[in-house]
């Protein structure tokens, strides 16, 4: 009986010197700096580097505008052989300038809320890591709890074992059991470790240190609006149907512009004409214009203009009007996309809801209510150890499933929230 419990001691003493490391490195964690969700979100908008490079699209856009509102240079020409010097515009007519213009317009338009669906989207996979973080860092405070608590049922059965109150096999079977609370820490220590890393690798390492925590607790939300609601905001909100409609807008003026390009461009000059014996040099000596009589003249007319017989801009018109067809087809596509996208969003976080509510109001109370009638039962000689056991593990898959329900939840909520492009629950 002493060299048994010797060897009992010492693996107690082992899991104590566990339980104390954990103990530590639970305090750590606490020591690191920590980041609520409103600022993580805050890093993201200003450190991704998708969402800087979808902003740039917006910069380039504007730069196309102001080349599409430029005019024409103006042409200087001379003719040192007659001395003449003429100035010519070019003239766009057919409302060429103000097509293009509105064409470049509305494409700056559409960067501005593609970059917004680019925001909306990249913020849901911020969301969905962080809900993952939370996540992770109550299973690693239940696994944490879990093994302390565990210790101390130990303590107190190797008491009963000195005492012969309960058997030796009754008692390797309650120290076994203590490798799943050791397993539930791991894998609690690894979440952790990967949810941290997809916060990273979306707000850039240089923008995060490598050890910090998150700040905020794994719970529930309200969330109360119905779908009628919700699909109505997202026809209002979502950024990739005001996309897809100012598409629609950039096509007609696209058309618009491909109808003002079949007609020519006049181009209008200006020029003086001089002849004359002016450099007082031999008549074998003419570099610039040949001697003789000294005229002046001005002269004011058309240099040239195309005829519109064969290029009429046919083609470009015949595309432009197949693409007018087809931004009205995928704007319909992407109403019902977004209708659709709503309708499974809300259904999903439905289902997780209701199924939140089982556990909250009966499977954890349940859980909770035979793990302490067991305990309470095998210490007094009422049940057998396998009982007692068997509601340790309910109780720890319950709890453990709880908390997955819940991120599932917030998961479901996040999703709903994009889906009718409105903001996401703090």
């Amino acid at each position: 009986m002493i060299k048994v419990f010797g060897v009992f001691s010492s693996s107690l003493m082992r899991v104590g010197v566990l339980a104390g490391c954990v103990g530590a490195a639970i305090t750590a964690h606490a020591q690191q700096p920590a980041y609520t969700w409103e600022q993580i979100h805050d890093l993201f908008l200003r450190s991704n580097p998708m969402l800087r490079a979808q902003e740039q699209s917006i910069v380039s856009n504007r730069a196309a505008e102001i080349t599409a509102g430029l005019r024409p240079n103006p042409t200087l020409q001379n003719d040192t052989t007659s001395s003449t010097v003429g100035i010519y515009q070019e003239f766009e007519i057919g409302g060429k300038r103000s097509a293009r213009l509105g064409s470049a317009k509305l494409a700056t338009q559409i960067s501005q809320t593609d970059s917004a669906d680019t925001r909306r989207t990249l913020t849901l996979s911020l969301r969905q890591a962080f809900v993952s973080a939370l996540q992770a860092k109550s299973d690693l405070e239940f696994a944490h709890d879990n093994l302390a608590n565990y210790q101390k049922t130990v303590d107190i059965d190797n008491e009963m074992f000195q005492h012969g109150e309960i058997s030796r096999a009754d008692f390797l079977r309650i120290q076994l059991q203590m490798m799943q609370f050791q397993t539930d820490l791991d894998d609690a220590t690894l979440e952790m470790k990967a949810a941290k890393a997809a916060l990273r690798g979306l707000l850039g390492a240089a923008n995060l240190p490598p050890d910090f925590e998150v700040e905020g607790e794994l719970k529930a939300q309200p969330f109360d609006k119905d779908l009628t609601e919700l699909e109505k905001q997202a026809i209002e909100n979502r950024p990739d149907l005001k996309s897809a409609e100012t598409g629609r807008a950039k096509a007609a003026a696209d058309l618009r512009l491909a109808k003002a390009n079949a007609w020519p461009d006049p181009t209008i000059g200006l020029s003086y004409l001089h002849t004359g014996n002016e450099i007082g040099r031999p008549d074998w000596f003419q570099p610039f214009y040949p001697k003789g009589s000294s005229s002046n003249a001005m002269g004011i007319g058309i240099s040239s203009i195309p005829i519109p017989i064969f290029n009429r801009n046919q083609g470009e018109v015949a595309r432009a009007q197949s693409e007018q067809v087809r931004s009205q087809l995928l704007a319909d596509a992407s109403r019902a996309q977004v209708v659709q996208d709503v309708e499974s969003a809300y259904a999903a976080f439905t289902s997780a809801r209701e199924r939140l509510h089982m556990y909250e109001q009966t499977y954890l109370g349940f859980a909770k209510e035979l793990l302490d009638i067991e305990e309470f039962s095998f210490h007094k000689g009422g049940a057998s150890i396998l009982d007692f056991l068997d509601a340790q593990r309910t109780y720890r898959a319950t709890q453990l499933a709880y908390r997955q329900q819940l991120a599932s939840y917030l998961n479901a909520l996040a999703q709903l929230q994009t889906a009718a492009g409105i903001d996401l629950t703090p």
